[in-house]
């Protein structure tokens, strides 16, 4: 069983690298994301914007939200695979089948969150900016 743990925790490891560094490459080649030694312009000696276009902390706050939804969305791939297998491995046994039914539970209950984290976070801009404007 220990054999088994370590290996998901190596494979959940690994997707989150890929995500994370897929991320950073993606950012990297559409200039989003400026390296470490370059951040400062030599020509008017300006620091740019690490995060690229983002100036606001609304835009900061979807970027992370972005972010968040990438490596979840990942990772939910992962365990919902990972929840196939135990039900196939299950292979009959009452309670095999109520853990791997329950896994599946909590996967779609975490999609759900992060995904609904988007519209939640619409609806409370939405709701400051109209409450600023007396609306």
């Amino acid at each position: 069983m220990k054999k088994n743990k370590l290996i998901l925790n190596i494979v959940i490891g690994a997707v989150m690298l890929v995500a994370v560094f897929g991320l950073n490459f993606v950012n990297i080649f559409q200039g989003n994301i400026v390296h470490a030694a370059t951040t400062v312009n030599d020509t008017n000696g300006k620091i740019t914007n690490p995060l690229g276009g983002t100036t606001t902390l609304d835009q900061v706050l979807n970027l992370i939200i972005t972010t968040v939804q990438v490596i979840a969305g990942i990772l939910s791939v992962v365990y919902i695979i990972l929840a196939g297998l135990k039900f196939v491995l299950a292979a009959g046994d009452p309670a095999k089948i109520t853990k791997a039914r329950a896994m599946l539970l909590y996967v779609v209950i975490g999609i759900a969150i992060i995904f609904g984290a988007q519209a939640i976070s619409i609806v409370v801009r939405a709701t400051i900016t109209q409450v600023g404007s007396g609306q």
